[in-house]
């Protein structure tokens, strides 16, 4: 019984490296660019991965009639920023294979 329960640590341990190393992966720039390509104005990345991806998802609830009712979202914009940031950490973490 200890031996199968030391194994399910191990594999939720697992699981959650990988959840974590996906949300660092999120803070990465969405587009890098070169620092060449810059025009020597400075090192500035833009957005992140997290960030394009919650972009999208409240981009895509905001233009969905029903979609806020149906994430239990009252219609307050912080409930859709909250819930599109929930959705870009969904979405990343999907991108992890196990």
């Amino acid at each position: 019984m200890e031996y199968m329960a030391a194994q399910m640590d191990r594999q939720i341990e697992g699981a959650q490296h990988r959840y974590d190393e996906a949300l660092k992966e999120g803070e990465q720039p969405a587009f890098p660019v070169a620092a060449s390509e810059y025009g020597g104005h400075g090192t500035f990345f833009g957005l992140t991965i997290r960030d394009y991806f919650a972009a999208k998802a409240l981009q895509g609830l905001i233009s969905t009639a029903g979609a806020p009712c149906l994430l239990g979202m009252g219609g307050s914009e912080n409930e859709a920023a909250s819930t599109a940031y929930k959705l870009a950490d969904a979405m990343l973490a999907s991108r992890v294979k196990p």
